[in-house]
């Protein structure tokens, strides 16, 4: 999706959808500049319908966390508005927006119990004490802790803590749910649990959700629509198929996934030049010149050495020597030298193991679908 496509999408987005999805959460314009600095977020331009579960991605300092906490009411706006159901929260302090959140790092308070910490919200306004029970035992119940509110803080596992952090979220009842890198602190296998775990309590109580994280995994895993930010601005935002498949500039590309990037040039329409070898390839209309090419290293279909005139015309190839061999378990990484570059490459491991070996003469294969030019040498 090229930014022109991305505003455009915003814009429908903001009118109501062709299936008649109105945006439920909508910023327009949103800046937030800090004094004689540059804008952490610079007119930010983004439509959510009710339900969808939005995933702001990008690396440390790109905004996705200033974002956040300007929905929350944790920060201020600069310029631009903030609407949820078409009411402008940009100006209400945090306790009148009905947003629930969850930090980071849990932020459950010590002396309380689990139950104490999910019941602060409700306490803080105004609920009767029977309904404050029954809610606190229903919130409990659908985070998987059921017998679990007596229980402090540090009596709990980082994964029962998070729960407790997600149902003192969710008990408000809340129009919107933030998320801000609420699995950056749990193991990798916990991780894992808990991304689905979430995504199917957003999906069961169809609650609108901002998730922000630097973890490609969990944006396209989890998320409805995926916005990759980049210096305070958008770089794409689209479906997490969009943004793998058809990222709109290289940094996109180069951040959302694994890639090879290469120096090449664009001979014609149709076709690229790596070296000595022209390779066929969808320019999309690009002018001819230097361009970087972008090739997934899961793409590149890997054989012994053999002559070329035995290899399908479908596919685009080139001849290497392997230079590294890395196994991690369900894939083996190949680094591989093809003269002009060296490319990564990942193959599947299968029970037998893998039969290429540093030093090989092997064959590289790849479709021509599967390269993607980006104009200039400039991400």
């Amino acid at each position: 999706m090229q930014m022109a496509d991305m505003d455009a999408w915003t814009t429908r987005e903001a009118a109501g959808t062709d299936s008649g999805e109105p945006a439920y959460l909508l910023l327009d314009g949103v800046t937030k500049r800090y004094s004689g600095q540059q804008a952490a977020v610079d007119d930010l331009h983004l439509a959510l319908p009710r339900g969808k579960l939005l995933g702001l991605l990008g690396p440390s300092g790109c905004g996705k966390t200033t974002t956040l906490r300007m929905i929350a009411g944790l920060l201020s706006v600069t310029s631009g508005h903030i609407r949820v159901s078409g009411d402008d929260i940009s100006n209400k302090p945090p306790h009148q927006r009905d947003i629930g959140l969850v930090f980071q790092n849990y932020a459950l308070f010590p002396h309380m119990s689990a139950a104490q910490n999910v019941a602060f919200g409700l306490e803080m306004r105004g609920v009767g004490k029977a309904e404050i029970q029954a809610r606190v035992d229903e919130a409990l119940e659908m985070v998987r802790l059921p017998g679990y509110g007596s229980r402090r803080p540090r009596e709990m596992s980082g994964g029962q803590q998070q729960r407790v952090a997600l149902a003192r979220a969710l008990v408000i009842r809340p129009r919107i749910l933030l998320l801000d890198e609420p699995l950056s602190n749990l193991d990798a296998k916990l991780r894992d649990e808990m991304r689905l775990e979430i995504r199917d309590i957003q999906q069961r109580l169809g609650i609108t959700t901002v998730f922000v994280t630097h973890d490609q995994v969990e944006a396209l895993t989890m998320c409805d629509v995926v916005g990759v930010m980049a210096g305070g601005r958008l770089a794409q935002l689209g479906t997490p198929q969009d943004i793998y498949e058809r990222p709109a500039t290289l940094f996109v590309a180069d951040f959302v996934g694994r890639t090879n990037v290469l120096d090449g040039q664009i001979e014609a329409d149709g076709a690229v030049r790596l070296g000595a070898g022209l390779y066929r390839c969808d320019t999309r209309g690009l002018r001819r010149g230097k361009a970087k090419i972008v090739i997934r290293p899961h793409r590149i279909h890997v054989t012994s050495d053999r002559d070329r005139s035995l290899v399908s015309v479908v596919t685009n190839s080139a001849h290497g020597s392997v230079r590294r061999v890395t196994y991690i378990g369900d894939v083996v990484q190949y680094g591989i030298d093809i003269g002009v570059a060296e490319l990564k490459a990942e193959v599947h491991t299968a029970s037998g193991g893998h039969t290429v070996a540093a030093g090989d003469k092997v064959l590289c294969e790849w479709k021509p679908q599967d390269m993607i030019v980006f104009e200039g040498c400039a991400p």
